[in-house]
């Protein structure tokens, strides 16, 4: 660069620009809608909220500033360089594909499909065209592939880093059926968050920093023009279904995968910079990747057994409502509840006339996940609430009634209904009332 003393008070500058940002507001709105869904879905399901709108949208905004930091200052040491045209078809081509489903925003689906359209456009003449189809088509043509890729890849190392931290707030539970038809309990995790950035492009009239190309700096660089700071929103995000597992140990183990797999795409961008054919590979490999790990997900969930479904001795917990008797008393998803005031615990009608036995105590003997016993206990005090604040996973008797509403699986937005069988009458899931103590 020529002068790098204006660099830090440019990039101070460009931090307000996010604020007057409409995609800002956009996303949030957008976030706080599809919250608002989950809570209305919740409590159909259970008759009680287990998550809080307003909470996940700033959790969304504040790890995303965070992550947002951490991915500019990474992108501008390496020397990231896309283009300000490939910005422009970034933002168009991941709103076209949200059109499809939201979880499609991402830059990891509209950086690889944007890398394989300049791939196939550079098969195309440009002679005969005139207007905006000659200036879209050499726009496509002239896509900075490597840099486009190393910015997914750096996302991706982010969004594994932000999955893996996921807390246990925010975390739905719903009920699905199974390959073998029975209603199970199972997490929705959706998790989405705007990371703003603040990268070098090239082909801006305002540029003011000049690469050194006898240095190492800029490793992506196309060599197109001069370099200008621009503030950049993107989108990252995360959504599958715990079946299997807890949704935090699913998060953790996704989260590292995820990770990894942005490791080496980086690695495929910056083999990239030498032969293009690699950083194309790595493109496509981009865009099937987040597929990959979902059907993934569906093959495992097929063949092994779900988690939250009840034993023959105690009664799973799928889920506890925050700030409830048993949320003070620290029992968390995926216990079993075993003994209640030294009475033995089969199915979850046996709870209430145990606790009746003690007036003003009570005393729960609960296993964990890992097949420990633990004590947990609680005054009971006059005027509290009557139930417990407990999600029990569904039994076999939950199979005469079908989920109703909508349910996120894979899009913020996607309704998906799960019917009876065939030989039965459908009917409607009563609220709370299998599953909610």
């Amino acid at each position: 660069m020529d002068d790098w003393s204006g660099l830090i008070l440019d990039l101070l500058i460009q931090i307000p620009q996010f604020l007057i940002s409409p995609a800002l507001y956009i996303f949030a709105l957008l976030l706080f809608w599809a919250y608002r869904k989950q809570i209305v879905q919740e409590r159909k399901l259970f008759h009680a909220r287990v998550t809080s709108g307003t909470g996940e949208l700033v959790r969304a905004l504040l790890f995303g500033a965070v992550a947002g930091l951490g991915v500019s200052i990474v992108l501008l040491v390496l020397g990231v360089t896309p283009s300000y045209h490939d910005i422009v078809l970034l933002w168009v081509l991941s709103g076209v594909l949200a059109l499809l489903n939201i979880r499609f925003l991402s830059f990891a689906y509209s950086g690889g499909l944007l890398s394989v359209l300049s791939v196939l456009a550079r098969f195309i003449s440009v002679d005969g065209l005139n207007g905006w189809g000659k200036t879209i088509l050499v726009w496509v043509q002239e896509v900075n592939i490597p840099a486009i890729l190393a910015l997914v890849a750096v996302l991706h190392i982010a969004e594994g880093i932000l999955v893996r931290t996921i807390p246990k707030q925010g975390l739905s539970p719903v009920l699905v059926k199974s390959e073998r038809g029975r209603v199970v309990g199972a997490y929705e995790i959706q998790k989405y968050w705007l990371v703003p950035l603040v990268l070098f492009v090239t082909g801006d009239a305002s540029g003011a920093y000049v690469p050194n190309e006898t240095g190492w700096w800029p490793l992506f660089y196309a060599g197109a023009a001069v370099l200008s700071l621009l503030p950049v929103p993107a989108v990252t995000g995360y959504a599958d279904l715990a079946v299997l597992s807890t949704p935090q140990d699913k998060a953790r183990k996704t989260g590292k995968m995820i990770a990894w797999f942005g490791l080496a795409l980086l690695a495929l961008a910056y083999l990239g910079t030498w032969w293009l054919p690699i950083a194309v590979f790595g493109s496509i490999l981009s865009l099937v990747g987040h597929e990959a790990l979902r059907i993934y997900g569906e093959w495992k969930r097929r063949i092994h057994t779900p988690l939250y479904i009840q034993l023959k001795q105690g009664v799973r917990v799928l889920a506890v409502v925050p700030g409830s008797p048993a949320d003070e008393m620290e029992i968390v998803t995926g216990d079993v509840i075993v003994r209640v005031n030294g009475n033995e615990i089969n199915n979850k009608e046996e709870i209430y006339p145990a606790l009746q036995q003690q007036s003003a105590f009570c005393k729960m003997e609960v296993m964990n996940k890992e097949g420990h016993i633990k004590y947990v206990q609680r005054s009971v005090y006059q005027g509290d609430h009557h139930q417990l604040g407990l999600i029990v996973a569904p039994d076999a008797s939950a199979d005469e009634y079908v989920e109703q509403g909508y349910r996120r699986l894979f899009g913020l937005f996607r309704r998906i209904r799960t019917h009876h069988n065939a030989e039965t009458t459908e009917m409607p899931l009563e609220q709370g009332k299998d599953v909610s103590l």
